[in-house]
């Protein structure tokens, strides 16, 4: 995002009130987002109106949750937007009959491991919301009574009002049940381990494999037939209401310009692009006419004012994108004939010539000049900040861009190009540079979120 302007906008109050609660775990892959799940689930199916949350910047976990509830999740990120996250809370809960988010890593997890910024604790503090503790009651008994005692004393601003056990066995219930209930916490839901779901909620490099990918219904029914009916719906939700005194906030007055509606824009979507912001959708269809494209079956481009290419996996789809020449023929021609193109993470790796996986190598779209490489391990993870070094098709020189990457790849570039990013954090394309711009396409490896930086608006703006 660009600095923030001196003259403040035009504000009102408004006041949160719905009922609402927060989804933790002590640590990472504990079981947040089954038991989030099955919590959307549990209470859709009642007829409750629900909204959903996922705190810091993951394009997942909000697919699955959307997976079960028919409806979009929406991140709060207090690390990219500050204080804007409690009027992104009051703006999607609105109207709802209970809120549900997601935490992110463990409950105190924070992005620099010292305070408790960016960390799901810090996010329920700002919300005055009550805490449901996921608890992974694989190979562990009374040590879950000592994991809960510390995690309710190690931050007293931080309030819990039950636990959800996963990954337990029939044996285990009542035992944990009462580790738990002796310290203060009651058991809402047993979530049991389970093979078929084990199977059905994989991992991969970036965590869970995008719910976006799977074309069978088998993780979704799996939730909505064995694990939904095993949350107690009535206490939670009796918890929760008990649990979300009222929050007052300032909100800007809305004088927002939709803009008319004459852009063409096209998405790749499928299965190898998967990482869009549901607000970035919905904001290309206030500017226009959204065409969503399948660079794996779909054989030429449409007609376009704009190509956005967002991230996702187009490595472990290489294979059948390289074997879709026409549709790679089709991207390069758009460019060619002055098509304008904005690339993020996957779809930089798109654009370049190849991409070469342990599999092998792959051919690519070619427009730019270098060979993306898969690695086995992580190239950068985690917030990214950067500074526009010159005007680009996205923003102007001087501009701040904050957003996050995540990321295996690299890209041996072929070019000398003239990088438009500088990254005061972040790793980029190399030794701390980011941004092509090729003629009428940009592309860089950071992600960013409409809500702290709207590229659309800028894309059109500057056009």
């Amino acid at each position: 995002m660009t600095e923030p302007p001196s003259n403040p906008e035009p504000t009102e109050e408004a006041v949160i009130t719905v009922p609402r609660l927060v989804v933790s775990a002590y640590k990472g892959r504990g079981g947040k987002t089954l038991a989030t799940m099955a919590l959307l689930s549990a209470f859709s199916r009642a007829g409750r109106r629900v909204a959903a949350f996922k705190n810091g910047p993951d394009y997942i976990d909000p697919g699955h949750h959307a997976a079960v509830l028919g409806s979009p999740s929406r991140n709060l990120d207090y690390v990219l937007m500050g204080p804007q996250v409690l009027e992104r809370f009051y703006r999607y809960s609105s109207g709802c009959d209970l809120a549900v988010v997601e935490g992110n890593h463990g409950l105190y997890d924070s992005m620099d491991g010292r305070t408790d910024l960016g960390s799901t604790a810090q996010l329920a503090k700002l919300l005055n919301a009550p805490v449901v503790l996921v608890v992974d009651g694989e190979r562990a008994n009374r040590t879950l009574g000592a994991l809960v005692r510390g995690l309710r004393q190690f931050d007293p601003g931080v309030r819990f009002i039950g636990a959800i056990l996963t990954n337990v066995v029939p044996r285990q219930f009542d035992r944990l049940t009462e580790i738990v209930e002796a310290e203060g916490l009651t058991v809402v839901g047993i979530l049991p381990r389970d093979d078929a779901l084990a199977k059905a909620m994989e991992y991969r490099h970036l965590g869970l494999v995008p719910v976006a990918e799977r074309r069978e219904p088998e993780l979704v029914e799996l939730v909505q037939q064995r694990f939904a009916p095993r949350i107690d719906m009535d206490r939670l939700f009796a918890l929760a209401r008990e649990g979300s005194p009222p929050v007052r906030l300032r909100i800007p007055k809305d004088t927002a310009n939709p803009g008319k509606k004459t852009a063409r824009i096209g998405f790749l979507t499928g299965r190898p692009f998967t990482f869009y912001y549901p607000e970035t959708l919905e904001r290309a269809s206030q500017l226009g006419e959204v065409r969503l494209l399948d660079p794996e079956t779909d054989a030429t481009l449409p007609s376009l004012d704009l190509l956005v290419i967002g991230g996702g996996f187009p490595e472990v789809y290489a294979e059948t994108l390289e074997r879709n020449r026409s549709f790679r023929s089709s991207v390069r021609r758009f460019v060619e004939g002055g098509g304008k193109v904005y690339a993020e993470c996957g779809g930089l790796m798109y654009l370049t010539d190849s991409i070469s996986t342990p599999e092998g190598e792959h051919d690519m779209v070619g427009v730019i000049e270098g060979r993306t490489i898969q690695e086995r391990r992580p190239i950068a993870h985690g917030y990214a900040t950067a500074r526009v070094l010159r005007d680009t098709l996205i923003a102007p020189r001087g501009s701040v861009l904050r957003g996050h990457e995540f990321h295996y790849s690299r890209v041996e570039l072929r070019s000398p190009y003239d990088l438009a990013l500088e990254y005061e954090r972040g790793a980029g394309l190399s030794n701390g540079r980011d941004g092509i711009q090729l003629r009428n396409v940009y592309a860089h490896y950071l992600h960013l979120h409409p809500a702290t930086y709207s590229v659309l608006d800028a894309l059109f703006r500057y056009r």
